[in-house]
């Protein structure tokens, strides 16, 4: 699944932009929100989604329509990363 940030518990430290390894979280105009396009759970990058893993504030959640099968978040990932994940 696609990952959001809870805006109310979210305490805009910055702690997440660097965790994403396909740059999908961005700070506009104060408030840091996940691109549900670039998410793909840190797959093939971490165990678990990094974002969540450095938030202090636990404000990182499971957005409600994101993606849920891990051959839709392989193939994200292959295709936002082609050189992580380079095709046979």
């Amino acid at each position: 699944m696609a990952r959001m940030i809870n805006q109310e518990r979210c305490i805009q430290c910055g702690a997440c932009l660097p965790a994403c390894p396909n740059q999908g979280i961005e700070e506009v105009d104060g408030r840091y929100r996940i691109d549900s396009n670039l998410c793909t759970e840190c797959f093939g990058f971490y165990a678990d989604s990094n974002c969540v893993a450095v938030c202090p504030a636990d404000a990182v959640e499971f957005a409600p329509n994101g993606v849920t099968e891990e051959d839709e978040l392989a193939s994200l990932a292959a295709q936002l990363r082609p050189d992580a994940f380079p095709r046979d």
